[in-house]
């Protein structure tokens, strides 16, 4: 009998150039996740901008970075991984492989998988017969579509699969252009195990983790309206919250002047910095866990384009346990709402949510990481994912709950 050797699969993502917690568990999950499938999985991040050295720690005077190097140690990817920064004039590449190498992982690989769309697929990356662009932010790019930009073209014309987080895409009630491409729907996968290492009891908080702002403000003009990015403008219709609810709020944010911190903790938010959580996998994932839930809001554009998104640091609240109230997007068009997960769209919306939580708090625990194991399980997403391009996975595993 012959053993057929596993595919190669290459994931492509932004965990150098932003290596902060939650950007490197997104990726994470992939990898993870398809290696658990069968999949012989790579990381690489070609995209020439430049980042801090990703093999070594920080300074005092640059924290607030995960060491990329030592987390592809760790989960057992030390030898499948490559980053090239541009470094003033000099361009310089980090990791295992070389060149010559990716050139032939590219010809070898089954499929490469674009992951936040990052990346032009260059000449090499096209020898690849699967290039698989997968949109987590959606939104900008439909818009730049239905405005014929070439770079966006470009972008997209390099893959041979789309699929974007916009849950909603092309149903009545969804205000994203259409356009003449064949995108298909998929949501973060999650590893789930990685958030049930050390279970413990909630806290008394509901809390999220936020970038208060861009430096630049990614607002996009669409059809006589403006549609911003930045999230400071969403929190702020919701200001007021944590003075109508006995539930306390704790907000870990960067990216916020100290003159926008006085006035949310005035309104009774606690905030703390988010650097620091960011920095370390195990610090993240640990403030999660010990979180009473998530409430948070979505940009701007996810909510008044109808998207259907879900944010993948939400569906890691869910696997930890942890019930989450979250600004409307229409997702309940794909996830279940009213138990263990809440859409909101006004105040008074939020306040009921966080009040049914209350009365049976243990219900909607439950409740959140049943709907976790259901939409979200890595196994489950990415074994959809993978053979919609036609590629066959390892038989399902066998759940011990």
């Amino acid at each position: 009998m012959t053993i057929r050797p596993p595919h190669k699969v290459v994931v492509m993502g932004s965990m150098c150039r932003l290596p902060v917690a939650g950007v490197v568990y997104q990726i994470l999950h992939y990898m993870v996740g398809l290696e658990r499938l069968g999949f012989e999985t790579y990381y690489v991040e070609w995209h020439g901008n430049w980042f801090e050295d990703p093999t070594v720690a920080p300074g005092d005077a640059h924290g607030g970075r995960v060491v990329i190097a030592d987390v592809m140690e760790r989960f057992g990817f030390g030898r499948r991984w490559s980053c090239r920064a541009d470094h003033v004039r000099t361009g310089h590449t980090f990791g295992a492989l070389d060149g010559e190498a990716l050139k032939r992982l590219y010809a070898d690989a089954a499929a490469v998988l674009n992951v936040t769309g990052a990346h032009f697929m260059e000449d090499d990356m096209l020898a690849c017969p699967r290039r698989v662009y997968v949109e987590t932010d959606p939104g900008i790019p439909q818009i730049r579509v239905d405005r014929g930009d070439p770079s966006m073209k470009r972008l997209l014309d390099g893959h041979t699969h789309l699929f974007t987080f916009a849950q909603n895409f092309g149903n009545q009630g969804c205000h994203l252009p259409a356009t003449e491409l064949d995108y298909r729907t998929t949501r973060q996968p999650v590893v789930l195990d990685l958030w049930r290492e050390d279970e413990c009891d909630s806290g008394r908080s509901f809390t999220t983790i936020a970038r208060w702002r861009k430096p630049k403000e990614k607002a996009v003009e669409f059809r006589g309206d403006t549609y911003r990015w930045n999230k400071d403008g969403e929190f702020l219709r919701f200001v007021d919250l944590p003075r109508l609810s006995r539930q306390p709020f704790e907000l870990a944010l960067s990216e916020i002047r100290d003159d926008e911190r006085t006035r949310l903790e005035q309104s009774g938010w606690r905030v703390i910095d988010a650097i620091g959580l960011s920095s370390s996998l195990d610090a993240y994932r640990r403030y999660i866990g010990g979180s009473r839930g998530e409430f948070t809001i979505a940009k701007d554009q996810y909510v008044r384009l109808n998207s259907g998104w879900f944010s993948d640091r939400s569906a890691c609240y869910l696997a930890a346990g942890r019930p989450v109230v979250t600004e409307d997007t229409a997702f309940g068009c794909a996830l279940p709402t009213g138990e263990g997960l809440f859409a909101f769209r006004t105040l008074d919306d939020a306040l009921g949510a966080l009040e049914e939580i209350e009365r049976d708090y243990r219900r909607h625990a439950d409740a959140a990481r049943e709907i976790a194991r259901e939409f979200f399980d890595a196994d489950r997403v990415l074994r959809e994912l993978m053979q919609s391009v036609g590629l066959e996975c390892a038989p399902a595993r066998v759940e011990t709950r």
